[in-house]
C-alpha cells in the first residue's frame, strides 16, 4: 500500500516539472529551435536596414578608357546617388599617383555634399607623362555612410606612344674597314594618319657623309605585329666604306609629319675595324680619342704615340699629315720599323702643342667639339686615319 502511494506522488511531481519546463521553453517541441533569440536578431537586422542616415549608391567604380597616347589627358564622371534620408558627405583621402609619370585627382560636387534622394557627378581626371603600357590610377574617397566609409574610383586602359623607335640605338660592331655595313630601324605610328619621315639631320658633320639613310613604308604585316600600331616606316642605315677606321657615334634627328612627335631621335654608333692600331698614354681605343687634359700655354706639351700597321698591306703604309684642327696642334712622324718578317710595321708619332700657344678649349663631349688630326696612310682599304684630341690650353695665372 505504501509503495503504491509513493509511486503516485512521484508521478504527480514529475508531471508538474514537465509542465513548468514546457512553459519556460515557450512551447518548444522536438525538431524546433527556440525562436526567441533568433527572432530578436532578425528584428535587429531589419532595424539596421531601415536605419536613418546617408546611403551611398554607385553604378560603377572603374572606367576603362581603352587606349590613349602618352602625354595625353582624360576625364570621366561617376554618378553618385544618396538613397538615404540625410546628406551624404564625400572627401578626398588619397590617390594612387605618386610618381612623375602621371597626375590623377577627383573633382567633388560643391562642398562634397549630396542631398537625400539626389545624385551628383564625381569627376575623375588624369594626365599621363612619358609613360606607355597598361594604366590604372585611382582616387579613394571617404564618406559619412557607415556601411561604406570608403569608396575607390579608378581609370584603366592602355597608353600608347605617338611614335616608337625600335631599336632607339643602332650599333655596328667591328665594321670591316673599306667594306659597307647596313642595319635597320623601325618606326611605328599609333595615330590614324600614316606616319611619314620627311627628312633627317646629323649632329656630327665629321661623319655625316659616311652614313647613308633611306626610308620606306613598313609592310602591313609588320605593322600588324606591333600592338596598337597603325602605320610604320623602315629606316635602312648604311655605313659607307670610306668611313675612317675608328669608333663613331652619330645622333640623327628624324623629321616626321606628326606634330606631337615632329623630331624623333635615334643613335647610330659602332667601331670600324682596322689594320692600323694606335697606342700610347691617354689614348682610348674604344672612342678613338687622345686626352691631353688642360695644358699650360707657357709650357706647352708633347705626347708620343705609336701607329702599328699589320696585315698584307702593312709595308705600304706611309703616314702623312693632311689636316690638324686647330692649327696649334703639331704632328711629327718618325720612320717606320718592321717587326719580324715585316708583316707588322711600327711608326712613331709625336704630337706637340708648342709653348706660347694661344688659349683654346676642346674639352667637349661631341666629336665636332674636339681637336683632330687627319693622317693620310697609303693603305688601300683605309686611306685616312683620324685621331680626336681632347684638350684645353689655358694661360698661366700671374705670379
Amino acid at each position: 500500500m505504501m509503495k503504491r502511494l509513493l509511486a503516485l506522488v512521484a508521478g504527480i511531481v514529475a508531471g508538474a516539472l514537465l509542465a513548468a519546463g514546457a512553459a519556460w521553453l515557450g512551447g518548444w517541441t522536438p525538431g524546433r529551435v527556440p525562436s526567441g533569440p533568433a527572432d530578436g536578431d532578425a528584428q535587429a537586422t531589419s532595424a539596421s536596414s531601415a536605419r536613418a542616415g546617408p546611403k551611398l549608391a554607385l553604378e560603377e567604380t572603374t572606367y576603362d578608357f581603352g587606349t590613349m597616347e602618352t602625354d595625353g589627358a582624360g576625364r570621366h564622371a561617376f554618378a553618385v546617388a544618396n538613397r538615404g534620408d540625410q546628406p551624404l558627405v564625400l572627401a578626398r583621402q588619397k590617390t594612387s599617383c605618386g610618381c612623375c609619370t602621371c597626375e590623377c585627382d577627383a573633382e567633388l560636387p560643391d562642398g562634397g555634399r549630396i542631398a537625400p534622394g539626389e545624385s551628383a557627378a564625381v569627376g575623375l581626371f588624369w594626365k599621363i607623362k612619358r609613360y606607355t603600357g597598361a594604366f590604372r590610377q585611382s582616387v579613394t574617397l571617404t564618406t559619412n555612410d557607415p556601411d561604406r566609409p570608403e569608396v575607390t574610383l579608378a581609370a584603366t586602359g592602355r597608353v600608347t606612344p605617338t611614335v616608337r623607335v625600335v631599336p632607339a640605338q643602332l650599333v655596328f660592331t667591328q665594321v670591316p674597314s673599306g667594306e659597307p655595313a647596313t642595319g635597320e630601324i623601325r618606326l611605328y605610328g599609333y595615330r590614324s594618319r600614316p606616319l611619314e619621315i620627311t627628312g633627317h639631320e646629323f649632329s656630327d658633320p665629321s661623319t655625316a657623309n659616311d652614313i647613308e639613310i633611306a626610308c620606306e613604308r613598313l609592310p602591313p604585316d609588320e605593322v600588324a605585329a606591333e600592338k596598337d600600331a597603325r602605320s610604320g616606316c623602315l629606316l635602312r642605315v648604311k655605313v659607307r666604306p670610306r668611313l675612317a677606321a675608328s669608333p663613331f657615334r652619330q645622333h640623327v634627328v628624324l623629321k616626321t609629319n606628326v606634330e606631337a612627335a615632329a623630331n624623333v631621335e635615334v643613335y647610330v654608333q659602332g667601331t670600324v675595324g682596322s689594320e692600323l692600331i694606335v697606342a700610347g698614354f691617354g689614348w682610348e681605343d674604344r672612342t678613338g680619342i687622345l686626352t691631353l687634359g688642360t695644358i699650360s700655354a707657357a709650357k706647352g706639351t708633347e705626347r708620343k704615340l705609336l701607329v702599328i700597321a699589320r696585315g698584307p698591306h702593312a709595308k705600304e703604309v706611309k703616314l702623312k699629315p693632311v689636316r690638324t684642327v686647330p692649327d696649334l696642334l703639331k704632328v711629327e712622324i718618325g720612320p717606320s720599323s718592321p717587326v719580324g718578317d715585316g708583316a707588322v710595321q711600327r711608326i712613331p708619332l709625336v704630337l706637340r702643342i708648342p709653348p706660347g700657344s694661344p688659349q683654346a678649349n676642346h674639352l667637349g663631349s661631341r666629336a665636332d667639339e674636339l681637336g683632330q688630326i687627319v693622317l693620310q696612310t697609303g693603305h688601300p682599304k683605309q686611306p685616312e686615319l683620324r685621331i680626336l684630341v681632347r684638350f684645353a690650353v689655358k694661360a698661366d695665372a700671374p705670379p
